[in-house]
């Protein structure tokens, strides 16, 4: 993982860190402070012997020192100071709190003693000491070289005034930091584990196809009242919409492009919203615009333009001879006419495959400038393979922590087995600010991937051409007109549950 990319993760989980973080701080402060206190107590002697004149001491060898260190604590000295003391303990409760060391470089001996009682701790360790030198020769037996050394105390114990434990802040502040780790631990495990595409990066990173536009999460609804590039033209939604519009006009400057087929891995992508948006801001753009509703399982387009569904593209496929604007319906959207699905066939897959489909697509190309064609899941059905065969190019639509990755790879894959090399993708519902779409599409014009073998569509243009003409195209979109003409009709039954 990048360093950028770590600090981002980083950041968006720094709540939860942050809570983490505090409540086992607060964990580590209620059960320190539940623990029963504990004072320590030293005593520092030496050993030696006096010389003749017994004036002076005289250096000690290291024999007799590691003797007298182990006489502070052996079991005969301890249950004779229990004795004196009437200690309510064991030699082997006394022995776990008590600790001899020497100090380093030194020939002085440290003797300490821990006690939930300062004063008793003292008592404990001045009384080995004492009960030490009193006996020590008597203890040593007849070791006279031994013998001739005794304990001497440099410094005696005195009661502590502050315990040594427990260390209240030192356990918070560990237990905090102990917290945190297992925190970002669990937040890599889980990103690890999450392969839910999220970024126009894991787009790229997956299928090598660019990202045409990153559409906010707040876009995606089904009603034509609400739709972003009808209800709030100024919206970042709606300027979203406007950056897929100038990647298709893009790309229709350099290869023949009127016919598009907008689709997804996966039904809830909102392929539907996507292609009622991108008609909307195609027709304020002045362009002529065909929406058609090829999703002859669950048609939904009816419903969020609020027309009828009683003719479409299952009779006109059926009534050839027909003119096409018998089955047009009008939007209420100046240049955006529909061609709803009509009633649904018992054979979808065959229809949209047939030749017939491919006479009415051309039939199509003289009423308008662009023809938008909705369609049903990559995964679900083979309906958009047959479709996307039959049009000049094809967009996926991804929403944004919902879709798979193993899912977006199929549907790319699908789509590569019969030579379709998709225009790009829409990542729909993201959480970004204005800003952060605008700094997505200046680091993701790039060229698309290279056609494979035989791919019926080109690859993306270069990210130089690509950014010209994004500029050239949404440069004047505040004088677009919005213009409704007439009022919509009276909304329709479905004959179909709706499904993006």
């Amino acid at each position: 993982m990048e360093i950028r990319a770590f600090a981002s993760l980083l950041w968006r989980w720094a709540w939860l860190i942050a809570l983490v973080m505090v409540l086992s701080g607060g964990l580590a402060f209620i059960v320190s402070s539940q623990l029963p206190a504990t004072y320590e107590a030293k005593a520092t002697v030496t050993v030696a012997r006096r010389s003749a004149a017994e004036s002076e001491f005289t250096a000690i060898s290291e024999r007799p020192t590691t003797t007298y260190i182990e006489l502070l604590r052996k079991r005969p000295v301890l249950d004779a100071v229990i004795t004196r003391l009437q200690l309510n303990m064991s030699v082997e409760t006394l022995e776990k709190h008590l600790r001899v060391s020497v100090l380093r470089n030194t020939s002085l001996i440290v003797l300490t003693v821990s006690d939930s009682d300062p004063q008793r701790a003292a008592t404990i360790a001045n009384e080995i000491v004492s009960l030490v030198s009193e006996r020590g020769r008597e203890l040593l037996g007849n070791d006279v070289t031994i013998g001739r050394y005794s304990l001497f105390v440099v410094d005696p114990a005195r009661a502590a005034n502050k315990p040594v434990s427990p260390n209240i802040p030192l356990n918070v502040a560990v237990v905090s930091i102990v917290g945190a780790m297992l925190a970002v631990a669990g937040i890599m495990l889980r990103e690890y584990l999450d392969d839910r595409v999220r970024s126009a990066d894991e787009v790229e990173h997956l299928i090598n196809s660019r990202t045409l536009a990153a559409v906010p999460q707040q876009a995606l609804t089904l009603e034509q009242g609400k739709l972003a590039s009808v209800s709030d033209g100024f919206s970042p939604a709606a300027e979203s919409y406007r950056m897929l519009r100038a990647h298709v006009e893009h790309a229709a400057t350099s290869r023949p492009l009127h016919t598009l087929v907008i689709t997804s891995a996966t039904d809830q992508e909102g392929k539907s919203t996507t292609l009622a948006n991108l008609a909307v801001v195609l027709a304020q753009a002045g362009k002529r615009v065909v929406l058609v509703d090829t999703d002859l399982r669950n048609p939904v387009l009816h419903t969020i333009f609020r027309q009828p569904n009683v003719r479409g593209v299952t009779t006109a496929l059926q009534h050839e001879v027909e003119s096409l604007s018998s089955h047009l319906v009008p939007t209420g959207i100046a240049n955006l006419s529909l061609l709803p699905s009509g009633p649904l066939p018992p054979n979808p897959a065959e229809l949209v495959g047939s030749p017939r489909m491919a006479r009415l697509i051309e039939r199509l190309k003289a009423e308008a400038d662009f023809i938008l064609f909705d369609s049903p899941a990559l995964l679900d059905v083979v309906d958009p393979i047959s479709l996307a065969k039959l049009c000049d190019a094809t967009v996926l639509v991804v929403r944004s922590g919902t879709l798979r990755a193993g899912s977006l790879v199929g549907a790319h894959d699908r789509l590569a087995q019969f030579g379709i090399e998709p225009l790009g993708v829409v990542l729909n519902g993201i959480k970004a600010s204005r800003g952060a779409q605008a700094s997505l599409f200046t680091k993701r014009s790039r060229p698309a991937a290279a056609s494979r073998s035989g791919a019926a569509h080109a690859s993306a243009a270069p990210a130089e051409q690509s950014n010209a003409g994004l500029a050239s195209a949404t440069s004047d979109y505040r004088a677009e007109s919005r213009k409704v003409v007439g009022r919509p009709a009276d909304p329709a039954r479905s004959d179909g549950s709706a499904s993006l």
